[in-house]
């Protein structure tokens, strides 16, 4: 496509509605990532939202490995680890060096640890 249509097409854009703005944007991200990973094209469609389904791989990721990665800071992309690391920071940093410009971060706790600073062990006793 010539610089001259894109731009002529941008401005025809311009005239949707904020709604079929974002159903437009949602019809492009998902052409470009099957023209990335043309595997994914065949993945079957689902009716969640870009943000929902980004949460559900993190909950997904999270669920799995729990236990393995306890007591540390994980940054994710989607529903791959980026890196982990002692501190929030020291994740963050990993992962924008790997060019994840917005890592989803997180503490993981063992499903062992006690809620809040272990009270339930003062209740017991």
């Amino acid at each position: 496509m010539s610089g001259e249509q894109l731009t002529e097409l941008k401005e025809q854009l311009a005239g949707l509605t904020p709604q079929e703005k974002l159903e437009l944007a949602k019809f492009l991200e998902e052409e470009a990532v099957a023209g990335l990973c043309p595997a994914r094209a065949l993945e079957p469609r689902t009716n969640q939202s870009a943000p929902e389904a980004i949460r559900a791989q993190h909950m997904a990721w999270l669920k799995a490995h729990r236990e393995e990665y306890a007591g540390r800071y994980v940054a994710l992309d989607g529903d791959r680890l980026v890196d982990a690391g002692a501190t929030i920071r020291e994740a963050h940093d990993q992962a924008r060096q790997q060019g994840v410009e917005r890592p989803f971060l997180t503490h993981i706790s063992s499903a062992t640890d006690a809620p809040f600073g272990g009270w339930q062990q003062w209740l017991i006793n």
